[in-house]
């Protein structure tokens, strides 16, 4: 494989376990010492003080190849029904969409209100150093962009979808600056929720031909966002733990699980007709760089079939979403290491 990740074009080897590595490694509690251990061909360089709201990324160089990596942070560790039902209405907000200005188009993309959001939040951070406070745009514009560098993104889970939005808003900062974009700009997003409408997805898609969507076809976190795919996630555990048969409470009203998953469905399919008009949701990478991930039954069995069918169904749910899991399908070491604690 090339030393640099998005190099060899196609669907076949772009270092997309790699990639997923990376990712992977923004739960550790020792982003330096992961890297270290994992994949010490890679540096750790730019680190913020903080989060913001939760958000967090980091920025590693390749002791070799002339490449940036900018890794993103997901979220969601913990699955449960209230979570689930939060992702919608916090995390990917997606029942309110804004326009996306980066840039502006007459065929009116929008991002979600949540992405937004937390491109927002990445954008804010900072690293102190002694030369001052930096962010990862004056890092980058002042090392990978004038060396002319690759930049790869890259993120797992809620850190997909704001890699979906921080590429482009990078691209374009670039650009406004007079500078020249990277030759090489691969992304990699791994169990993405979808994070704009179909002009955003177009747009994005004709920036970025070095770009691959991964997704496991059992996670439940890639069919977030569209009407048409959240009703599918209430068919995905068949025979058992099946989501027809649990009862939760949405909204104030009993229902099967089943039927609740509809609900919301059928809520995302009102928000994008009224009052935005017409702002369907689209996965990016339609048409290329969409990787489908199928694992067998001995990835993630349920540990105890006594457990309430509800306890089962999401212990399923986040090991099919696992970070482990996706590097266990992309035929990687999985990163073990103390995690940050993530709050849905």
């Amino acid at each position: 494989m090339d030393d640099q990740l998005g190099a060899s074009g196609g669907n076949g080897n772009n270092g997309q376990d790699v990639a997923m590595t990376l990712a992977a490694i923004t739960y550790c509690a020792d982003i330096k010492g992961a890297l270290q251990q994992y994949l010490p061909d890679w540096q750790l360089v730019w680190l913020p003080d903080k989060d913001v709201n939760g958000n967090y990324a980091y920025i590693a160089r390749h002791k070799r190849a002339s490449q940036y990596a900018v890794a993103i942070r997901g979220s969601l560790l913990d699955f449960s029904w209230a979570a689930f039902d939060n992702w919608f209405k916090q995390d990917f907000n997606v029942f309110e969409q804004v326009d996306w200005t980066y840039p502006s188009s007459s065929q009116k993309p929008k991002i979600s209100q949540g992405s937004a959001d937390g491109l927002n939040d990445l954008t804010s951070l900072v690293q102190t150093n002694p030369g001052g406070r930096t962010t990862m745009l004056q890092y980058l514009m002042a090392n990978a962009v004038a060396q002319g560098a690759s930049i790869v993104v890259t993120g797992h889970s809620l850190g997909g979808n704001l890699t979906t939005v921080f590429a482009p808003w990078l691209l374009y900062q670039i650009k406004q600056a007079g500078k020249t974009p990277p030759t090489l700009f691969p992304v990699f997003t791994f169990a993405a929720p979808t994070a704009g409408n179909t002009a955003f997805a177009a747009a994005y898609d004709a920036s970025f031909p070095n770009s691959w969507r991964y997704y496991n076809v059992l996670d439940i976190v890639p069919r977030g966002s569209m009407p048409s795919t959240v009703m599918t996630i209430g068919e995905l555990y068949t025979p058992s733990p099946l989501a027809s048969q649990i009862s939760v409470t949405y909204d104030g009203v009993t229902l099967t699980f089943a039927e609740a998953i509809d609900a919301i469905a059928a809520a995302i399919g009102a928000s994008e007709i009224y009052p935005n008009g017409f702002s369907f949701y689209s996965q990016t990478n339609t048409k290329r760089g969409s990787v489908p991930l199928t694992p067998d039954s001995s990835y993630c069995p349920v540990t105890d079939k006594s457990d309430p069918l509800i306890e089962q169904w999401f212990e399923k749910a986040g090991c099919e979403h696992g970070h482990n899991t996706y590097l266990q399908l992309l035929g990687a070491k999985p990163v073990n290491c103390k995690q940050v604690l993530l709050t849905p």
